[in-house]
């Protein structure tokens, strides 16, 4: 399998990111818990270096690399994961799904701004790489995101409905949205996971404590010990502290921004999968309210840890090529 560990760091970092802009009077933010995260995501930040921002013009005529495997069929986006902070891309992070381009697929693996071969734009944002994946789509494409491009993923799809053939989401990072669900906020998994997110920043006293906190909860490795991610920490520790400011950085979508987008989804009828990894009652929870919203389909995909489609790639491309092809089946008999 390729993949390098420093990577994998860099993938889960949008899971965290997201949850520092919950507001939801009279659940989460109102907690003396939620309000102590944010006093400290602030102390946090203080400590990163500026990241420097470019004008939109200046930053769309920056080039967006994309890899394509396979030669015909329906053409398939995929959204890798993550914040900046190391090496990676769309060919790192979905290796195990080649096999997919000699099934009558057409891959395209995208590298997010900062990278692979796409420069940076400043920090990671959310709402600005949806709508040049928009764009991408094309006139029709199936798209599948994971973790912070799997929030990316389902905000394209609502800008350009009519170019979306099916949508799967893997662990998407789209917690803020379930706090404008009160009746999810009820789940206590779905609070626990909320909950114990909040508490590595509260307890955190720099970045790359805060980076190592969370990468450590997000399951285990398939040996039983630490996780990718956690493991990828401990072998390179300087990766800590940058990974950790970049997902401080990063710009989000607003929990309204996130839910807006997928009543459009599930308004239009758009298929939707979500997909988590069976390690995490919170994950799972959390999936299944997102397909919920989206009007979509929960299915669990058993994995050690938050990368499903690469820990699980037989069961996961099975999952994803059955999917799709039922998507185009009801287009073409509607």
């Amino acid at each position: 399998m390729i993949r390098s560990d420093a990577i994998a760091v860099v993938a889960l970092g949008g899971a965290i990111a997201v949850l520092a802009r919950i507001r939801s009077p009279g659940t989460v933010t109102e907690s003396t818990p939620m309000r102590a995260m944010l006093v400290n995501r602030e102390v946090l930040l203080a400590q990163c270096p500026a990241q420097p921002t470019l004008g939109k013009a200046e930053a769309d005529a920056l080039p967006i690399h994309i890899t394509t495997w396979g030669e015909a069929g329906p053409i398939v986006h995929l959204i890798h994961g993550g914040v900046q902070g190391g090496i990676g891309g769309g060919p790192v992070n979905f290796a195990e799904q080649k096999p997919l381009s000699t099934r009558g697929w057409r891959l395209r693996l995208v590298d997010r701004p900062g990278f692979g071969q796409s420069p940076s734009r400043g920090p990671d944002d959310m709402e600005a790489d949806a709508a040049w994946i928009a764009e991408e789509l094309g006139a029709s494409s199936h798209l599948i995101g994971h973790s912070f491009g799997g929030a990316e993923a389902l905000l394209a799809a609502a800008l350009r409905p009519q170019a979306v053939r099916s949508l799967i989401l893997i662990e998407p990072a789209l917690q803020p949205m379930l706090a404008t669900d009160p009746e999810s906020m009820e789940n206590p998994d779905v609070r626990a996971g909320l909950q114990i997110v909040a508490q590595f920043i509260i307890t955190a006293r720099t970045p790359g404590e805060f980076a190592t906190s969370f990468a450590q909860s997000l399951g285990k490795g398939k040996d039983g010990g630490p996780n990718p991610s956690a493991a990828a920490i401990e072998a390179h520790p300087e990766k800590a502290a940058a990974l950790g400011c970049a997902v401080l950085q990063a710009r989000m979508a607003s929990p309204a921004g996130m839910r807006q987008a997928a009543e459009v989804v599930a308004h239009l009828h758009i298929p939707v999968l979500v997909i988590s990894g069976g390690y995490s009652p919170g994950q799972d929870a959390t999936g299944a309210v997102i397909a919920k919203l989206t009007g979509g389909r929960h299915v669990i995909v058993r994995a050690p840890n938050h990368f499903v489609q690469q820990e699980n790639p037989e069961a996961f491309n099975e999952t994803a090529d059955a999917f799709m092809r039922e998507a185009d089946l009801s287009r073409a008999n509607p």
